[in-house]
Parts: C-alpha cells; structure tokens; sequence
C-alpha cells in the first residue's frame, strides 16, 4: 500500500491527500512508531456500517425558492451517499456521490478502480447491483461494500438503515476494487 504521506495514496485529489497526511500527523499519537493502518480501518468502518442512519439525509436549497429538502428522503435512496461517504473518509474518492449513477461512472472513468469479476469479490469491494422494478414501476440502481465474498453491507430501504445481507439477494451488475486496496494483498 502507498505510504499515506504520498498524495497519489488516495484519489489524486489534493484535498484527500492532504486530509490523509493531516491524519499521519496527529499530535496526540502517543509513539512516533506507530501509524494509522488504512485498510484495517477502513474494512472495520464498512463492518461497524451495520445498523447505521446517519447516511440517510441530505439536504439541498433550492437557490429560487430558499426552501430545503432532503432528496434521499429520510433513507428511501440513500446507498450512494452510505457508499461514498466511506469512500470519501477513508480519503478513496474526493467527494461524495448523491446518486448510484454518479458514484458507477466515477468508478468506470478513473484509473483508480478496476473492475472484478462477480466472483472474485473481496472485503472492502465496492459492488453495484442491477436495477430493480418496484411496485410503483420505478426502476433503482443499488450499491454497498462487500464484507466477504458472501455478504455485503447496503442501505435498506424498507427498514432505512444499512444492513448486513447476501452479496446475490440481488443480481450483481459489476464490482469494483479501488487499486491501493487490491495492491495492498
């Protein structure tokens, strides 16, 4: 894994890089030996997800009217936000991602992430299911994290909260592995 110290560590992004070198540099680290183990942390981050809310709002002003809402309606289509959210603190990505859509071609477009196959999946994958229809006909793409090559960790719509599930309760579209992850085996 990239020394957290090097800014191409994370997304290539200069705010990440600087927030991750930030992290290193923690005054109250009791040693000077030790040092933040990413990808423990950011695996433990995606496991303790588990029961979470706090991915369900956000909040948008509409600049004409002043008025606010929360377009992910109190967790109904949270899961890229919850995706994103990780990604971005573990210092992945350089922003987070309102929409499935967005966070799927960020993953295709940068040289950051390659594709896996469905069943190579790994623990700190991210994984895009296909789309489903609802009784309402609307059709919604999904996304969570793998904790293993069986179960994964989503948001839930009907409960609103993430959840611990199997990776195929739904079929997977494509997988994704952000590179200083899969260098870091």
């Amino acid at each position: 894994m990239p020394s957290v110290n090097t800014p191409s560590a994370c997304c290539g992004d200069r705010r990440a890089a600087n927030f991750i070198r930030e992290i290193d540099i923690l005054p109250n680290m009791p040693d000077a030996n030790l040092e933040i183990s990413q990808k423990e942390t950011y695996l433990k981050a995606i496991e303790n997800s588990a029961g979470s809310r706090q991915y369900n709002s956000l909040y948008v002003r509409f600049k004409n009217s002043g008025k606010t809402k929360d377009i992910l309606e109190n967790g109904e289509y949270s899961c890229a936000v919850f995706v994103s959210s990780l990604l971005f603190l573990a210092g992945i990505i350089d922003k987070q991602r309102a929409t499935v859509e967005s966070l799927k071609k960020f993953c295709e477009r940068s040289n950051n992430w390659k594709q896996i196959n469905n069943d190579k999946v790994q623990a700190g994958d991210v994984i895009f299911w296909e789309k489903k229809k609802y009784k309402e006909e609307t059709e919604h793409s999904h996304a969570g994290f793998a904790l293993n090559g069986k179960e994964a960790v989503s948001t839930f719509y009907k409960e609103k909260k993430v959840i611990k599930h199997s990776i195929y309760e739904r079929d997977v579209d494509v997988v994704y592995r952000h590179l200083w992850f899969a260098e870091s085996n």
